[in-house]
């Protein structure tokens, strides 16, 4: 075998790779940006936000109050359990505070990867369905009232308090608060509501 019947090989299949891609991969992308976008329109258009493209997604920006909270949508195509949607805001107000709020499974592969310490929450059946980890137990619990709690439970949604969700483990930029679904527990009605 030659070198050229050697790249002619591989530009073959990287040829028939591309249009499959761009006959059977790209139309459902496509679906999905064009979903996503729709329900960042509705609720822009709801709560007097405005939509930018940040690292090539759609960000929805609402003004509260006297700050701003983001929601995206961020996905990881090679683990799909790691798709989530986020809403998040920046305070400097407690800064030195780290809380995560995780949903507890019972599958092994999405079981939470505890680093800190773990705190144990009064509440038996939010102890059952959550993890939590928090460098300020008291603070913890005086931030998790039963109306907070409640609202977790019904929406299975999960809370980090600290560095940004997407950000590097390296990164010292503090004072993000993320509440975020999972892709597998994550429904429509979460987004587009």
């Amino acid at each position: 075998m030659n070198s050229w019947t050697l790249i002619l090989g591989i530009g073959g299949i990287v040829l028939v790779w591309l249009i499959a891609k761009w006959l059977y991969f790209d139309p459902v992308e496509r679906d999905f940006e064009d979903f996503t976008r729709e329900c960042l329109d509705r609720q822009a258009k709801k709560r007097n936000g405005t939509i930018a493209v940040s690292r090539g997604r759609p960000v929805l920006t609402v003004p509260n109050h006297t700050t701003n909270i983001e929601l995206a949508v961020i996905r990881h195509d090679d683990d799909p359990s790691r798709e989530y949607s986020y809403a998040r805001f920046r305070t400097a107000a407690f800064a030195d505070k780290n809380i995560t709020i995780m949903l507890n499974s019972k599958e092994l592969l999405l079981k939470p990867l505890v680093i800190g310490s773990r705190v144990d929450v009064p509440d038996e059946v939010f102890r059952e369905k959550y993890v939590v980890v928090a460098n300020d137990p008291n603070f913890l619990n005086d931030l998790l009232t039963q109306e907070i709690r409640d609202e977790l439970l019904k929406h299975s949604l999960q809370v980090k308090f600290g560095r940004r969700t997407d950000s590097s483990t390296l990164s010292r930029e503090r004072g993000w608060l993320s509440v975020f679904t999972q892709g597998l527990r994550a429904s429509d009605e979460v987004l587009c509501d």
